[in-house]
């Protein structure tokens, strides 16, 4: 789980080859410890 950057306590950040069907690219957003669930933009 390569991070991008932290803001505070936000951490910004990527998965590869997530879910299947393989989802287009894109970054998670977590408050704290990066989750699975955590949003996605």
């Amino acid at each position: 789980m390569p991070r991008v950057f932290k803001i505070g306590s936000y951490w910004l950040y990527f998965w590869t080859n997530e879910n299947k069907p393989l989802e287009p690219i894109h970054v998670h957003i977590s408050e704290g410890k990066p989750t699975e669930n955590a949003t996605k933009v």
